[in-house]
């Protein structure tokens, strides 16, 4: 059996990287861009910027399984062109309302482009090379959002249309890669199923022990994963004067460490159990959380973000494969989708959660999440710490 990866698989790692860049020169900024073209109040941009990830959520449900009945390079396209469309009216409109529009409209773009982007991965590479690439387009990505919103500064996004229009252009460009490089037959063997019994797939793939465990501890580290970015710098700057500087050094050197560990941590995951980076991230992750409780000098801030982010690297690539190895061949997108809406759902639950305990201090925040990841932890250990690859999820149709 060819174990090579195909190069059509690393022209795709690359181009994710690619659009990841051109999608975080402009995105970042699109509250302030809309606050000056609006004048609307910073409540009403929250809001219409909330809307996104709503509409992603939502729309997942249908709109997830469609490449598993359509095809990976039909669903690719679709995604990318809504995503063309979004950036180019982002470009254009002039109104709050017409900004809102554009966020439920681009919203569903990852909704349908996602899960056919990692089920054509999958698709595409063979079982025991999964982790790797899994792990290579997350490096890939990381890469591309360090390097976009440097440029977006430095092109006038947040103040001027032109970088909506540069990142649209560069959508262009990934859809004439698709077109030319992933075969027709990627993904081929649809399931043929309705809007209906794909939902049905889900509920009876969520029921079975093989995922629901892994879905469950995904769920509980997700919930503390979201914290670096919401509840990590309100703390940091209510609490240090100089807040905003060191919570930007932490992000940077959370992308430092993954920019130069997860070739290296992915190489040495392939082959191995999926335990391994569930378990060893998840406790990684609990180490951190209590750490912080402890943290007084900005250096043992950014020190033990960059113990966290080594669980990151150890988690990202196994949390999609574990979804590559077992789910049903004409069901991985379908798969993937309910994969995103735990994750979406999470990062819903955590702010809220962290928000809650941040009101009783420190040790109630860091300590509370801390005791997260320990029960997901425990879960990963029991469900998937001795499980190898080779069977795959039975779900009938």
């Amino acid at each position: 059996m060819n174990q090579r990866i195909p190069n059509v698989v690393w022209i795709l790692i690359a181009g994710d990287g690619f659009g990841a860049a051109f999608r975080f020169m402009v995105m970042p900024f699109l509250a302030l861009y809309m606050h000056i073209v609006t004048g609307a109040s910073p409540a009403s941009v929250g809001l219409v910027i909330g809307l996104g990830s709503v509409s992603s959520l939502l729309s997942s449900f249908l709109l997830g399984p469609l490449s598993d009945r359509l095809g990976r390079k039909p669903s690719l396209i679709a995604g990318s062109l809504v995503q063309l469309i979004g950036l180019v009216g982002f470009g254009y409109a002039r109104s709050f309302d017409a900004f809102a529009a554009l966020q439920v409209f681009t919203g569903m773009s990852w909704a349908i482009s996602g899960p056919a982007y990692q089920a054509l991965l999958t698709d595409l590479t063979p079982e025991p090379r999964r982790v790797r690439v899994f792990g290579f387009n997350y490096w890939a990505v990381n890469i591309g959002a360090a390097i976009g919103p440097l440029l977006g500064a430095v092109l006038g996004s947040g103040r001027s249309p032109l970088p909506f229009l540069f990142a649209a252009a560069a959508q262009a460009a990934m859809i004439v890669v698709i077109l030319a490089l992933v075969p027709r037959s990627a993904g081929e063997a649809p399931s043929g199923a309705s809007a209906l019994e794909s939902l049905r797939h889900m509920g009876r793939g969520v029921a079975n022990p093989l995922l629901l465990w892994p879905f469950v501890g995904m769920f509980l580290i997700s919930v503390t994963y979201s914290q670096i970015e919401s509840s990590l710098p309100q703390f940091i700057g209510l609490h240090y004067t100089n807040g905003a500087h060191l919570y930007a050094y932490m992000i940077s050197a959370n992308a430092i460490t993954v920019v130069l560990l997860q070739p290296f941590l992915s190489r040495w995951q392939e082959g191995r159990s999926l335990g391994l980076g569930f378990v060893g991230g998840a406790a990684i992750y609990a180490i951190a959380n209590a750490a912080f409780i402890f943290a007084v000098a900005p250096a043992a801030w950014i020190g033990m973000n960059v113990v966290f982010t080594i669980g990151e690297v150890l988690l990202s690539p196994v949390q999609q494969a574990i979804i590559a190895i077992y789910a049903p061949r004409d069901q991985r997108a379908t798969f993937f989708t309910l994969q995103n809406i735990v994750w979406g759902l999470a990062s819903a639950v955590g702010p809220v959660l962290g928000g809650l305990a941040m009101a009783d201090g420190k040790t109630a925040l860091f300590g509370g999440m801390a005791l997260v990841d320990v029960a997901a932890t425990l879960v990963f250990a029991l469900s998937v710490g001795r499980r190898k690859p080779g069977a795959e999820v039975a779900v009938e149709a």
